[in-house]
Protein backbone atom coordinates (compact mmCIF):
# COMPACT_ATOMS: atom_id res chain seq x y z
CA UNK A 1 0.00 0.00 0.00
CA UNK A 2 1.39 3.33 -0.61
CA UNK A 3 0.25 6.47 0.03
CA UNK A 4 0.60 9.74 -2.77
CA UNK A 5 -0.36 13.25 -2.78
CA UNK A 6 -2.04 14.81 -6.23
CA UNK A 7 -0.50 17.47 -8.08
CA UNK A 8 -2.19 20.35 -10.20
CA UNK A 9 -3.40 17.72 -12.70
CA UNK A 10 -5.79 16.12 -10.38
CA UNK A 11 -9.19 17.90 -11.40
CA UNK A 12 -12.57 17.50 -10.89
CA UNK A 13 -15.30 19.25 -13.04
CA UNK A 14 -12.22 20.86 -14.21
CA UNK A 15 -10.81 22.11 -11.01
CA UNK A 16 -7.31 21.07 -9.57
CA UNK A 17 -7.01 19.97 -6.43
CA UNK A 18 -2.95 19.52 -5.06
CA UNK A 19 -2.19 17.40 -2.24
CA UNK A 20 -5.35 15.20 -2.60
CA UNK A 21 -4.31 12.36 -1.15
CA UNK A 22 -4.84 9.20 -2.97
CA UNK A 23 -4.73 5.61 -1.95
CA UNK A 24 -2.39 2.86 -4.14
CA UNK A 25 -2.60 -0.88 -3.72
CA UNK A 26 0.34 -3.41 -3.91
CA UNK A 27 -1.19 -3.98 -7.49
CA UNK A 28 -1.04 -1.03 -8.25
CA UNK A 29 -4.33 -0.06 -8.37
CA UNK A 30 -6.23 3.04 -6.78
CA UNK A 31 -8.07 2.30 -3.67
CA UNK A 32 -11.45 3.17 -5.66
CA UNK A 33 -13.35 3.15 -1.94
CA UNK A 34 -11.68 5.48 -0.32
CA UNK A 35 -10.62 7.94 -3.47
CA UNK A 36 -14.79 8.07 -3.36
CA UNK A 37 -14.62 8.79 0.34
CA UNK A 38 -11.80 11.27 0.08
CA UNK A 39 -13.77 13.20 -2.77
CA UNK A 40 -17.10 13.01 -0.74
CA UNK A 41 -15.81 14.20 2.42
CA UNK A 42 -12.91 16.32 1.62
CA UNK A 43 -14.04 18.10 -1.07
CA UNK A 44 -18.17 17.92 -1.59
CA UNK A 45 -19.41 18.63 1.81
CA UNK A 46 -16.57 21.59 1.82
CA UNK A 47 -16.42 21.59 5.04
CA UNK A 48 -12.26 20.30 5.27
CA UNK A 49 -10.69 22.87 4.00
CA UNK A 50 -6.94 22.73 5.09
CA UNK A 51 -4.21 20.57 3.47
CA UNK A 52 -3.10 19.34 6.56
CA UNK A 53 -5.81 17.79 7.31
CA UNK A 54 -6.02 16.07 4.24
CA UNK A 55 -2.81 14.91 4.85
CA UNK A 56 -4.21 13.95 8.28
CA UNK A 57 -7.08 11.86 6.28
CA UNK A 58 -4.59 10.32 3.86
CA UNK A 59 -2.31 9.12 6.23
CA UNK A 60 -4.91 7.29 8.48
CA UNK A 61 -6.42 5.82 5.72
CA UNK A 62 -3.14 4.36 4.93
CA UNK A 63 -2.57 2.90 8.13
CA UNK A 64 -5.91 1.20 8.18
CA UNK A 65 -5.68 0.53 4.07
CA UNK A 66 -2.01 -0.61 4.96
CA UNK A 67 -2.67 -2.77 7.97
CA UNK A 68 -5.50 -4.82 5.97
CA UNK A 69 -3.42 -5.45 3.18
CA UNK A 70 -0.29 -6.92 5.09
CA UNK A 71 -2.61 -9.02 7.38
CA UNK A 72 -4.36 -10.27 4.60
CA UNK A 73 -7.79 -9.11 5.86
CA UNK A 74 -10.92 -7.73 3.91
CA UNK A 75 -11.64 -4.39 5.06
CA UNK A 76 -15.68 -5.24 4.03
CA UNK A 77 -15.64 -8.07 6.51
CA UNK A 78 -17.71 -6.78 8.83
CA UNK A 79 -19.36 -9.65 9.72
CA UNK A 80 -20.10 -11.15 13.52
CA UNK A 81 -18.07 -14.14 13.05
CA UNK A 82 -15.07 -12.35 14.06
CA UNK A 83 -13.84 -12.44 17.55
CA UNK A 84 -13.66 -8.53 17.57
CA UNK A 85 -14.81 -6.32 14.81
CA UNK A 86 -12.25 -5.39 12.49
CA UNK A 87 -12.06 -1.48 14.13
CA UNK A 88 -11.27 -3.00 17.48
CA UNK A 89 -8.72 -5.42 16.06
CA UNK A 90 -6.98 -2.31 14.28
CA UNK A 91 -7.70 -0.08 17.83
CA UNK A 92 -5.61 -2.48 19.33
CA UNK A 93 -3.08 -3.03 17.38
CA UNK A 94 -2.38 0.84 17.26
CA UNK A 95 -2.23 0.22 20.92
CA UNK A 96 0.65 -2.44 20.35
CA UNK A 97 4.30 -1.92 20.37
CA UNK A 98 4.55 -3.29 17.06
CA UNK A 99 1.25 -0.10 16.19
CA UNK A 100 3.91 2.11 17.76
CA UNK A 101 1.83 2.08 21.09
CA UNK A 102 0.18 5.50 20.08
CA UNK A 103 -1.88 7.49 22.56
CA UNK A 104 -5.51 7.36 23.01
CA UNK A 105 -6.33 10.62 21.43
CA UNK A 106 -4.34 10.02 18.22
CA UNK A 107 -6.35 5.94 18.00
CA UNK A 108 -9.61 7.72 18.62
CA UNK A 109 -8.87 10.43 15.89
CA UNK A 110 -8.06 7.31 13.66
CA UNK A 111 -11.35 5.59 14.41
CA UNK A 112 -13.41 8.61 14.16
CA UNK A 113 -12.37 8.76 10.71
CA UNK A 114 -12.77 5.32 9.87
CA UNK A 115 -16.12 5.19 11.25
CA UNK A 116 -17.14 7.97 9.29
CA UNK A 117 -15.51 5.76 6.33
CA UNK A 118 -17.76 2.77 7.50
CA UNK A 119 -20.89 4.88 7.35
CA UNK A 120 -20.10 6.31 3.86
CA UNK A 121 -19.37 2.86 2.56
CA UNK A 122 -22.96 1.39 4.38
CA UNK A 123 -24.72 4.22 2.67
CA UNK A 124 -23.03 3.36 -0.93
CA UNK A 125 -24.08 -0.45 -0.10
CA UNK A 126 -20.36 -1.70 0.07
CA UNK A 127 -20.81 -3.55 2.97
CA UNK A 128 -23.88 -4.52 4.78
CA UNK A 129 -23.43 -2.82 8.21
CA UNK A 130 -21.05 -1.04 9.92
CA UNK A 131 -18.26 -2.78 12.28
CA UNK A 132 -18.77 -0.96 15.56
CA UNK A 133 -22.28 -0.41 17.71
CA UNK A 134 -23.44 3.05 19.28
CA UNK A 135 -23.77 2.97 23.38
CA UNK A 136 -24.42 5.83 25.43
CA UNK A 137 -21.76 7.30 27.32
CA UNK A 138 -21.71 9.93 30.42
CA UNK A 139 -19.70 13.14 29.43
CA UNK A 140 -18.67 16.30 30.95
CA UNK A 141 -21.59 18.72 31.23
CA UNK A 142 -21.06 22.21 31.12
CA UNK A 143 -20.45 24.82 33.54
CA UNK A 144 -21.68 28.21 34.03
CA UNK A 145 -22.31 30.03 30.69
CA UNK A 146 -23.57 27.20 28.96
CA UNK A 147 -25.14 25.02 31.47
CA UNK A 148 -28.58 26.47 31.21
CA UNK A 149 -28.93 25.22 27.35
CA UNK A 150 -27.58 22.09 28.20
CA UNK A 151 -29.64 19.34 26.94
CA UNK A 152 -27.11 16.17 26.88
CA UNK A 153 -28.14 15.14 30.97
CA UNK A 154 -23.75 14.21 30.75
CA UNK A 155 -24.77 11.78 28.42
CA UNK A 156 -23.53 11.23 24.79
CA UNK A 157 -23.61 8.81 21.84
CA UNK A 158 -19.98 7.26 20.88
CA UNK A 159 -19.14 4.24 19.15
CA UNK A 160 -18.00 1.39 21.30
CA UNK A 161 -14.63 1.25 19.20
CA UNK A 162 -13.73 4.20 21.07
CA UNK A 163 -11.03 4.46 23.87
CA UNK A 164 -11.65 6.32 27.45
CA UNK A 165 -9.16 9.32 27.14
CA UNK A 166 -8.18 11.48 30.15
CA UNK A 167 -9.46 15.33 29.98
CA UNK A 168 -7.03 17.43 28.30
CA UNK A 169 -4.76 19.84 30.72
CA UNK A 170 -4.71 23.01 29.13
CA UNK A 171 -1.32 24.43 29.72
CA UNK A 172 -0.89 28.38 30.63
CA UNK A 173 2.06 30.62 31.51
CA UNK A 174 2.20 32.64 34.67
CA UNK A 175 3.23 36.42 34.53
CA UNK A 176 6.54 35.30 36.11
CA UNK A 177 6.84 32.67 33.14
CA UNK A 178 5.95 35.30 30.28
CA UNK A 179 8.73 37.80 31.41
CA UNK A 180 11.28 34.98 32.27
CA UNK A 181 10.28 33.44 28.80
CA UNK A 182 10.89 36.88 26.95
CA UNK A 183 13.84 37.77 28.65
CA UNK A 184 15.52 34.49 27.52
CA UNK A 185 15.21 35.50 23.71
CA UNK A 186 17.93 37.44 22.40
CA UNK A 187 17.18 37.77 19.11
CA UNK A 188 14.70 41.04 18.44
CA UNK A 189 12.86 39.92 15.61
CA UNK A 190 11.74 36.17 18.15
CA UNK A 191 11.22 38.79 20.99
CA UNK A 192 8.63 40.32 19.00
CA UNK A 193 6.93 37.40 17.58
CA UNK A 194 6.58 35.69 20.94
CA UNK A 195 5.34 39.03 22.64
CA UNK A 196 2.40 39.24 19.80
CA UNK A 197 1.54 35.82 20.15
CA UNK A 198 1.42 36.49 24.41
CA UNK A 199 -0.76 39.40 23.49
CA UNK A 200 -3.10 38.37 20.45
CA UNK A 201 -3.08 34.33 20.84
CA UNK A 202 -2.33 33.87 16.57
CA UNK A 203 -1.47 30.74 16.10
CA UNK A 204 1.69 29.75 14.65
CA UNK A 205 0.79 29.77 11.18
CA UNK A 206 -1.18 33.13 11.51
CA UNK A 207 2.39 34.96 12.85
CA UNK A 208 4.01 33.55 10.12
CA UNK A 209 2.04 35.32 7.44
CA UNK A 210 0.76 37.97 9.06
CA UNK A 211 1.24 40.70 6.62
CA UNK A 212 3.46 43.96 6.79
CA UNK A 213 0.38 45.98 5.95
CA UNK A 214 -1.44 45.46 8.67
CA UNK A 215 1.20 47.07 10.93
CA UNK A 216 0.93 50.72 10.98
CA UNK A 217 1.99 54.34 12.72
CA UNK A 218 0.39 53.76 16.74
CA UNK A 219 0.39 57.78 16.40
CA UNK A 220 -2.54 57.56 13.39
CA UNK A 221 -5.06 55.48 15.36
CA UNK A 222 -7.32 57.19 17.67
CA UNK A 223 -10.40 55.22 17.86
CA UNK A 224 -9.24 53.35 21.21
CA UNK A 225 -6.94 54.56 24.06
CA UNK A 226 -4.78 51.07 25.05
CA UNK A 227 -5.43 48.87 21.47
CA UNK A 228 -5.61 48.93 17.77
CA UNK A 229 -8.38 46.55 16.36
CA UNK A 230 -6.70 44.56 13.29
CA UNK A 231 -8.66 42.91 11.37
CA UNK A 232 -7.04 39.66 9.98
CA UNK A 233 -8.21 38.39 6.06
CA UNK A 234 -8.11 34.98 4.92
CA UNK A 235 -7.00 36.44 1.52
CA UNK A 236 -3.62 38.48 2.76
CA UNK A 237 -2.59 35.64 5.19
CA UNK A 238 -3.19 32.21 6.38
CA UNK A 239 -6.21 31.78 8.95
CA UNK A 240 -7.74 28.58 9.97
CA UNK A 241 -11.13 28.00 8.26
CA UNK A 242 -10.63 30.44 6.18
CA UNK A 243 -12.71 32.72 8.66
CA UNK A 244 -11.87 36.77 8.59
CA UNK A 245 -11.48 37.80 12.28
CA UNK A 246 -10.21 40.53 14.27
CA UNK A 247 -7.66 40.67 16.88
CA UNK A 248 -6.45 43.98 19.20
CA UNK A 249 -2.91 44.24 19.64
CA UNK A 250 -2.31 46.34 22.45
CA UNK A 251 -0.80 49.71 21.88
CA UNK A 252 2.73 48.90 23.03
CA UNK A 253 3.04 45.83 21.16
CA UNK A 254 2.00 48.02 18.01
CA UNK A 255 4.86 50.10 18.96
CA UNK A 256 7.46 48.12 19.04
CA UNK A 257 6.28 46.48 15.40
CA UNK A 258 6.53 49.62 14.16
CA UNK A 259 9.76 50.22 15.20
CA UNK A 260 10.35 46.76 13.67
CA UNK A 261 9.44 47.45 10.17
CA UNK A 262 11.36 50.97 10.28
CA UNK A 263 14.43 49.10 11.31
CA UNK A 264 15.52 45.66 11.63
CA UNK A 265 12.87 44.12 9.40
CA UNK A 266 14.13 47.03 6.71
CA UNK A 267 18.06 46.17 7.06
CA UNK A 268 16.67 42.24 6.67
CA UNK A 269 14.74 43.19 3.44
CA UNK A 270 17.80 45.11 2.26
CA UNK A 271 20.16 42.02 2.56
CA UNK A 272 17.83 39.65 0.48
CA UNK A 273 17.39 42.65 -1.59
CA UNK A 274 13.35 41.24 -2.03
CA UNK A 275 10.17 42.91 -0.87
CA UNK A 276 8.37 40.54 1.24
CA UNK A 277 4.62 41.13 2.33
CA UNK A 278 4.99 39.38 5.45
CA UNK A 279 6.33 41.12 8.49
CA UNK A 280 7.95 38.91 10.30
CA UNK A 281 11.90 37.76 8.22
CA UNK A 282 14.98 35.77 9.06
CA UNK A 283 18.09 37.20 9.42
CA UNK A 284 18.57 36.50 5.50
CA UNK A 285 15.54 38.86 4.72
CA UNK A 286 13.05 35.61 3.94
CA UNK A 287 9.48 34.81 5.33
CA UNK A 288 9.67 32.26 7.84
CA UNK A 289 8.70 28.98 6.18
CA UNK A 290 6.68 25.96 6.67
CA UNK A 291 4.31 28.07 8.28
CA UNK A 292 6.51 29.33 10.51
CA UNK A 293 7.54 25.56 11.91
CA UNK A 294 11.12 27.24 12.85
CA UNK A 295 8.98 29.00 15.06
CA UNK A 296 8.56 25.88 17.56
CA UNK A 297 12.02 25.31 17.89
CA UNK A 298 12.81 29.08 18.86
CA UNK A 299 10.10 28.88 21.70
CA UNK A 300 10.93 25.30 23.19
CA UNK A 301 14.76 26.90 23.31
CA UNK A 302 13.46 29.94 25.07
CA UNK A 303 11.18 28.08 27.51
CA UNK A 304 14.40 25.44 28.12
CA UNK A 305 16.34 28.74 28.83
CA UNK A 306 13.70 30.05 30.99
CA UNK A 307 13.54 26.94 33.09
CA UNK A 308 10.05 26.09 31.40
CA UNK A 309 10.04 22.25 30.39
CA UNK A 310 7.35 21.80 28.09
CA UNK A 311 6.42 24.81 25.62
CA UNK A 312 5.15 25.21 22.22
CA UNK A 313 3.78 28.24 20.51
CA UNK A 314 0.23 27.44 21.04
CA UNK A 315 0.60 27.22 25.02
CA UNK A 316 0.81 31.32 24.08
CA UNK A 317 -2.56 31.17 22.14
CA UNK A 318 -3.63 29.49 25.64
CA UNK A 319 -1.91 31.73 27.95
CA UNK A 320 -3.92 35.18 26.42
CA UNK A 321 -7.25 33.07 26.08
CA UNK A 322 -7.04 32.13 29.77
CA UNK A 323 -5.61 35.45 31.14
CA UNK A 324 -7.80 37.50 29.13
CA UNK A 325 -10.98 35.65 30.22
CA UNK A 326 -9.88 36.18 34.06
CA UNK A 327 -9.33 39.96 33.52
CA UNK A 328 -12.57 40.23 32.07
CA UNK A 329 -14.36 38.13 34.48
CA UNK A 330 -13.29 39.69 37.17
CA UNK A 331 -15.04 42.95 35.61
CA UNK A 332 -18.31 40.98 35.85
CA UNK A 333 -18.05 40.52 32.07
CA UNK A 334 -18.21 36.46 31.64
CA UNK A 335 -20.78 36.39 29.07
CA UNK A 336 -18.86 39.19 27.35
CA UNK A 337 -15.86 37.72 28.14
CA UNK A 338 -16.66 34.52 26.34
CA UNK A 339 -17.81 35.95 23.11
CA UNK A 340 -15.06 38.43 22.83
CA UNK A 341 -12.63 35.96 23.13
CA UNK A 342 -13.91 33.18 20.93
CA UNK A 343 -13.69 36.00 18.32
CA UNK A 344 -10.56 37.29 18.78
CA UNK A 345 -9.33 33.18 18.97
CA UNK A 346 -11.46 32.56 15.43
CA UNK A 347 -13.37 29.95 17.59
CA UNK A 348 -16.40 28.78 15.44
CA UNK A 349 -18.22 28.36 18.75
CA UNK A 350 -18.21 29.21 22.32
CA UNK A 351 -18.50 26.34 23.50
CA UNK A 352 -14.73 25.49 22.57
CA UNK A 353 -13.87 28.60 24.19
CA UNK A 354 -15.48 27.61 27.18
CA UNK A 355 -12.43 25.13 28.03
CA UNK A 356 -10.78 27.75 29.31
CA UNK A 357 -13.11 28.71 32.22
CA UNK A 358 -13.08 25.16 33.43
CA UNK A 359 -9.00 25.52 33.68
CA UNK A 360 -9.10 28.64 35.88
CA UNK A 361 -10.20 27.19 39.05
CA UNK A 362 -7.73 24.84 38.60
CA UNK A 363 -4.40 26.93 38.03
CA UNK A 364 -2.57 28.08 40.76
CA UNK A 365 -3.15 31.51 41.44
CA UNK A 366 -0.46 33.35 40.78
CA UNK A 367 -0.97 31.82 36.83
CA UNK A 368 -4.18 34.67 36.92
CA UNK A 369 -1.95 37.79 39.32
CA UNK A 370 -1.37 40.91 36.96
CA UNK A 371 -0.77 38.86 33.64
CA UNK A 372 -0.53 42.06 31.38
CA UNK A 373 -1.47 45.19 32.64
CA UNK A 374 -2.56 45.87 28.68
CA UNK A 375 -5.31 43.10 29.27
CA UNK A 376 -6.76 44.59 32.02
CA UNK A 377 -6.78 47.95 30.32
CA UNK A 378 -7.86 46.33 27.44
CA UNK A 379 -10.93 44.52 29.15
CA UNK A 380 -12.27 47.72 31.16
CA UNK A 381 -12.32 49.40 28.02
CA UNK A 382 -14.33 46.80 26.05
CA UNK A 383 -16.98 46.35 28.52
CA UNK A 384 -17.29 50.17 28.94
CA UNK A 385 -17.92 49.98 25.15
Amino acid sequence: MNLFFSTSKFKLNSQSYPGFPILISKEGKVVEEAMDFCIGHLIKRGRVQSKKSWITYGKALYQFFGWCEVNGIDWRDVGNDREATILAEFRDWNLSPEGGSLAAATVNARLRLLCAFYRYAANCGWVKTVPYAMETVTVKQPKGFLAHVDASGGRSRSADVMLKTPRTVIRVLSKHQSVELLNAITNPTHKLFVRLALTTGLRREELATFPLKYVINPVTYTKHRSFIRVNLDPRDMTIKGNQPRGIDVPRTVMEALWQYVLDRRHQHESISGQRQSVLFLTESGQPYANDGAAFLGIVKKAGAAAGIPYLNVHILRHTYATHTLYAMIQSKAQTHALLYVRDRLGHASVTTTEKYLHCLSELEDELMNDYQSEIDVISREISGA
